[in-house]
């Protein structure tokens, strides 16, 4: 989980997201969106799991997110849903355009029966004729009869027609969806509610066997939507209930091999986190698939451990003073201290405090990428510091002007030939790449220097310093000391001494990766390792929370 909020975010919306993520805790479905947007698709095929799956039945969900049958149903394991338009198929594969080869097309004009009916029974009756079939449109259905790439051809086809029902010719609509057997051009089904409803897939099973549907490479359970509002391609949405989306999720974040305690921690942030989600809602579902929310790519990942830890927790969420965590963020590691929202995205949460953090340290060496060290030249930075739009000229030094209490960066300077910028927060990270906010910088005018008081305050020597020991005397600086330290109000050292000598380029060296806000995946496996449950581990990591069963 990356969580990239700008300023403000989580102060200002805490009320309104309280109110409306209270009502998504009512639905026991969640909507994951898969394909969307830029990656929306013009075909999407399913194919049933070896086994544990036998055909589709086709419908709709309400606003209650139940499963509204239309009485269509398939024995077909291998399905295709995709736009209505002119379809041309090559490899298996459906395309828009007619490439150079094409095995099969599915046109987009076809005749239909003036007659509607009530029923789906009643419509595939009547769909007694050569390549026809049912149409579901707004609550009715229909028969449809043909395929046509023009409307010229359907309408000379219209007038032939000696059929005993009259027909009309119908075009293709900017939101309808067909159902076709993948690599054919048989229509199974049709869908089209004017963008209001969507079609959705629901897997029928073979016997008691949970359904299991491959989608991209990537086996899931539950049943698919397929929305197709304003044109264009199709949205492809994993509609599953809660507890199995928890499963699919802690064996992508943590792994499913992790400590037991710690993919329990796990399963109560992703618990919490994806029942009160609405980041998605604008665009018809609550959560994405990748570290934008959380990782998910179905239950495939999943081993009896992980889903141990999703069972032995089923139904716990975390609060805070009465009410839902909405944010139950987390990362990879801290490298040493966790840090406050207010820090990184500017709103300040109560339970998203900072704070030490000493477990990490037990398994450091384990941790991939936990220190880390990038160098940038002055050309380097200034280029960036201008594509951003911050002409400072040439940089000439960087910085760290303000360190938040538990010593993670929290304000850089840079200064140029024709100005300075400060960053703040959490682009003091994300503006370079770095790891995390927990760094230090060395090298051009702070190289080989010490900073006394603040960190333009710079000496080349420690010569005629004093030193102030623990029993709390005062002495001049010998030399003799093996390592110099700064201690800050809050009691935390650090070596004072730069160990670059490039005086030409800037090294940023830090240790952790992630936002350091919340939960660490890399600590909460260290306490588990160290004999604490998912109970010491979650409120170790959220300040003053409680972990109880859903109110």
């Amino acid at each position: 989980m990356k969580r990239l909020y700008r300023t403000a975010l989580l102060a200002a919306l805490l009320t309104l997201l309280l109110g409306t993520r209270a009502l998504a805790m009512e639905n026991t479905m969640l909507k994951v969106g898969i394909k969307y947007g830029d990656d929306a698709l013009f075909s999407a095929n399913l194919y049933n799991f070896d086994g544990l799956g036998l055909g589709y039945e086709m419908g709709y969900f309400d606003s209650e997110r139940t499963f509204v049958p239309l009485g269509a149903q398939t024995s077909v394991r291998a399905v295709s849903m995709t736009a209505d338009t002119n379809v041309y198929i090559s490899g298996g594969a459906s395309y828009r355009n007619a490439p150079s080869s094409y095995s099969a097309v599915i046109g987009a004009y076809h005749l239909e029966l003036d007659t509607r009916f009530e029923t789906c029974g009643e419509a595939e009756e009547a769909a007694q004729y050569e390549n026809s079939f049912v149409a579901y449109l707004s609550g009715e259905y229909a028969v449809r009869v043909g395929q046509y790439l023009t409307k010229d051809a359907a309408q000379e086809a219209a007038a032939a027609w000696d059929g005993e029902e009259s027909v009309h010719v119908v075009s293709p609509s900017r939101t309808g969806v067909m159902v076709t057997v993948t690599g054919s051009n048989r229509i199974l089904f049709y869908f089209d509610c004017g963008g209001l409803r969507s079609l959705a897939m629901r897997p029928l099973p073979i016997e008691d066997e949970t359904p299991v549907t491959w989608f991209k490479g990537n086996r899931y359970n539950g049943s698919f939507e397929y929305q197709r509002v304003t044109g264009g391609n199709i949205n492809v949405i994993n509609v599953v209930d809660l507890e199995t989306y928890v499963k699919g999720v802690v064996a992508w974040e943590i792994g499913a091999n992790s400590p037991l305690e710690a993919i329990k921690a796990q399963a109560v942030c992703a618990r919490t986190y994806g029942a009160y989600s609405t980041r998605h809602s604008r665009s018809g579902f609550d959560l994405c698939t990748t570290t934008d929310c959380q990782v998910y790519q179905g239950v495939a990942a999943s081993s009896a451990r992980s889903d141990q830890a999703v069972e032995e927790t089923a139904g716990e969420f975390l609060y805070y003073e009465g009410s839902p965590v909405l944010e139950a963020v987390y990362y990879s590691s801290n490298g040493g201290a966790s840090e406050s929202s207010e820090n990184v995205w500017g709103g300040k949460v109560g339970y998203l405090r900072g704070k030490i953090d000493p477990y990490e340290a037990y398994i450091a060496p384990r941790i991939p990428g936990y220190k880390w060290s990038r160098t940038f030249s002055k050309s380097d930075l200034s280029q960036r510091l201008a594509n951003k739009g911050y002409n400072i000229g040439t940089v000439t030094n960087v910085y760290v002007s303000e360190y938040s209490p538990t010593g993670n960066v929290v304000a850089l300077t840079f200064e140029g030939t024709r100005g300075t910028k400060t960053l703040t927060r959490e682009s003091c990270r994300t503006f370079l790449g770095l790891g995390s906010m927990r760094f230090t910088v060395s090298g051009g005018e702070n190289s080989g220097a010490y900073c006394i008081n603040s960190p333009k305050t710079l000496v080349k020597s420690l010569a005629g310093l004093f030193t102030v020991s623990g029993s709390g005397a005062a002495a001049p600086w010998s030399g003799s000391e093996r390592e110099t330290y700064v201690i800050t109000s809050s009691g935390i050292s650090a070596l004072g001494k730069s160990s670059a000598a490039d005086s030409d380029s800037f090294t940023f060296s830090g240790t952790g990766s992630g936002h350091n806000v919340g939960m660490s995946q890399w600590g909460a496996m260290a306490m588990a390792e160290q004999g604490m449950d998912y109970r010491d581990i979650l409120q170790f990591y959220y300040t003053g929370v409680t972990i109880e069963p859903r109110r």
